[in-house]
């Protein structure tokens, strides 16, 4: 099939809710369109057990998440994972359209920063693993969830990533497949790029062809 929309290291904001979070809320959702987003609770495990689980990345994974609520009556979700707890490292921030309906910019959704941090709340030690959790805002869907779920939301989309150099094992078995269907950001959707390795190696034999056609035409003259 075709490279959906936003297949690249860092799909816009806009891009995530609108062509993968919604669909993937929608009763009729594009199943082919979301299917390079796997279906994880990322709650019950650690960081840096998720890439291997993700359908592509590298150096940032992309999963579609279920929460739960801290308490049976509250509306906080539970923020703790395998060995350690997320923690929010900011105020939600809104998604605005980059071209509003009319002349108002419509509100697509909100995300949140989170840092990961090992142990117990009260003695958790900070680490280099980040995620940005989006949802859809509160009125674009009814919630369906029986009295006393502890479900929020039908999904969010996490974003999980990690500052320093990872290891090949933790980066996860799909980091060699993204090099090539990436594409830059800003560019068009399905425009690919090359890998700096490759392009080294091309320039490489562009120069050695370019030495040996010169050669060829010095010898013609003489």
């Amino acid at each position: 099939m075709d490279l959906p929309l936003g297949f690249r290291f860092h799909p816009t904001d806009e891009e995530l809710i609108n062509h993968y979070l919604k669909p993937k809320v929608s009763p009729s959702s594009n199943h082919q369109l979301i299917s390079i987003i796997a279906d994880v609770n990322i709650y019950k495990f650690d960081p840096w057990e998720l890439p291997d689980k993700a359908c592509f990345g590298e150096n940032e994974w992309f999963f579609f998440s279920p929460r739960e609520r801290k308490y049976p009556n509250g509306t906080r979700p539970n923020r703790a994972a395998a060995s350690g707890f997320w923690k929010s490292s900011g105020t939600d921030k809104p998604i605005i359209t980059s071209v509003g309906v009319g002349s108002r910019p419509q509100c697509l959704g909100m995300k949140k920063a989170l840092v990961f941090y090992k142990g117990r709340p009260t003695k958790g030690v900070k680490t280099d693993w980040m995620m940005t959790e989006y949802r859809l805002v509160d009125d674009y869907f009814v919630s369906h969830r029986p009295k006393g779920s502890m479900e929020l939301e039908d999904w969010v989309l996490c974003r999980v990533s990690h500052k320093g150099k990872l290891s090949q094992q933790v980066r996860g078995r799909n980091s060699d497949m993204v090099t090539q269907n990436t594409i830059i950001e800003g560019t068009d959707p399905l425009t690919p790029t090359i890998d700096s390795n490759v392009r080294e190696v091309l320039d490489s034999i562009a120069r050695v062809l370019s030495v040996g056609a010169l050669d060829e035409l010095s010898a013609s003259i003489i």
